[in-house]
């Protein structure tokens, strides 16, 4: 099926306005694969082809149009745009500082490298994105507010749409522009729209006419006006800021997945309590399935306990007996889980074993002899798991001599997993909002995990939550030393929750 002209038309007249016309080269960017992670090298004609895909006008000489520009004079673009628009402003941008309207460089990086003139995104990104002229909207003080459905329309306005849900149509053009549910946030808005199809895509005629005839009627979209001080708070209430470069606060999930698919059989989960660490194994690996094995580790553990031990019998004799990860490894276990693997001292627990943890000591070639004789060894295709509470001061310290023989990802509170949770809790949005903001005023002096609020419903009353499943861990933090900090913290919750004083 295919949009009906009529479809089109409606869209990109709800469109003109909603964003300075410079918001073009940040779409082109996204389109040409733009991520926290992936630079984008741009020269006098590579973004060609990604400018015909998001803003074809239709006409004959290859010229663009831009929808959500406000006047026909920046809506239209000619065919070499790729050179004279896209790779010029870039370039003042990465040089001379040359800038007539917009500079996004404060959440944005343009460089000349020898691989040539490089966009990338800044470490803060996206926090500037979508607010006032430097961040594409129309004027300072305001921000973008593209209808989300509206410029799916534009980019679909001549392709099949095998799945016509609203929907459907909204997530192929995120995975189609590399689009991040925070970047969709601050440059899209929501407004009611009305979808037709036809069995044929529009002609390019019928696209020409659209934008021809874009600016025939004034334009009567709002601005939406918002101050700093509230669009930093909805930024800080999406996504995890930091200072550190994308590929360490990449999210810790990815990582994981990645390290998997390298081969990598001994990984390293460490962080808060209460931030994914199990939970991200559990997604790949169930804990039902048959070759997986979970051990959680006690205080005191020790080599008998881990690996093999005399024990006494009935009959006052002795025994040899198979510890937890000895038993996990002859049992066949391909997925070993050690849970809280700092509650004990783990070098001392694992013995010789310790050199065999290394995937290049595996196999039957690296076999050692445990003390009753037996012969052992680690198959190759056993992956070790281990998460560690790197906040509780009580553990045991990890030695760096093993550490070392294990790839290690950090699982840090995110603010995009409290968002996930809450959002699948059913949390109503005003209160979602106001959860987040208990949790970055919290993370301001204490990494509480996000799991921490796993336990809601959208009935549960936050106030009574709060008190029972979050101040008691931060009380046994502060109150000792810094009883000012849990104040604040209550007077947040007081001010945001507490409607009947």
């Amino acid at each position: 099926m295919y949009f009906t002209k009529d479809t089109v038309q409606r869209a990109v007249r709800d469109m003109r306005g909603a964003a300075d016309h410079m918001l073009k080269i940040w779409f082109v960017l996204k389109a040409m694969g733009l991520t926290r992670t992936q630079n984008v090298l741009i020269d006098t004609s590579n973004s060609t082809p990604y400018l015909s895909k998001l803003f074809k006008s239709g006409n004959a000489d290859g010229s663009f149009f831009v929808p959500f520009a406000h006047t026909e004079r920046f809506a239209k673009m000619k065919s070499d745009a790729a050179r004279s628009i896209i790779q010029t402003n870039i370039q003042r941008w990465a040089s001379s500082g040359s800038v007539v309207t917009v500079d996004p460089t404060s959440f944005m990086e343009f460089s000349n490298t020898s691989e040539g003139l490089t966009a990338r995104v800044g470490r803060q990104y996206p926090l500037g994105l979508g607010i006032d002229k430097s961040g594409f909207a129309r004027e300072d003080g305001q921000r973008v507010n593209i209808p989300i459905l509206q410029f799916a329309v534009w980019l679909f306005s001549q392709t099949d749409i095998d799945d016509t849900r609203e929907t459907s149509i909204i997530e192929r053009m995120k995975s189609e522009l590399n689009l991040e549910p925070s970047e969709c946030d601050l440059i899209f808005t929501q407004k009611p729209f009305t979808l037709n199809f036809q069995s044929t895509p529009i002609s390019d005629k019928d696209l020409s006419d659209i934008c021809n005839s874009a600016f025939d009627e004034p334009i009567t979209l709002e601005a939406q006006l918002e101050t700093k001080t509230d669009y930093v708070k909805r930024v800080k209430n999406m996504i995890t800021l930091s200072e550190k470069p994308a590929w360490i606060t990449s999210a810790p999930e990815a990582q994981l997945q990645a390290l998997i698919s390298q081969g990598e059989k001994a990984i390293l989960l460490y962080g808060p309590p209460r931030t994914g660490k199990t939970r991200a194994i559990d997604n790949i690996f169930g804990r039902d399935s048959s070759d997986r094995c979970t051990i959680q580790l006690h205080e005191g553990w020790g080599y008998e306990n881990l690996i093999i031990g005399l024990f006494p019998q009935p009959d006052g004799s002795f025994k040899w007996l198979d510890g937890a990860l000895l038993r996990a490894i002859n049992d066949g276990k391909k997925i070993i889980v050690l849970e809280e693997v700092n509650r004990t001292h783990l070098s001392q627990a694992l013995g010789e074993v310790f050199s065999l943890i290394e995937s290049a000591y595996r196999g039957e070639k690296n076999a050692i002899e445990l003390p009753n004789g037996q012969s052992f060894y680690i198959p190759e295709d056993v992956t070790f798991f281990f998460t560690m509470n790197n906040i509780d001061t009580s553990t045991e310290d990890i030695d760096d001599a093993l550490v070392g023989r294990m790839a290690s990802i950090f699982f840090p509170p995110r603010i995009e997993d409290l968002n996930e949770m809450l959002s699948s809790i059913g949390i109503d949005e005003i209160s979602k909002e106001n959860i987040k903001t208990v949790f970055n005023v919290i993370q301001q002096s204490y990494p509480l995990g996000h799991g921490y609020f796993a336990r809601m419903t959208n009935s549960t009353n936050f106030i009574q939550y709060y008190v029972s499943r979050i101040r008691p861990v931060l009380s046994n933090h502060f109150d000792a030393f810094e009883p000012e900090i849990l104040s604040q913290i209550d007077n947040t919750v007081d001010s945001l929750f507490n409607t009947g004083n």
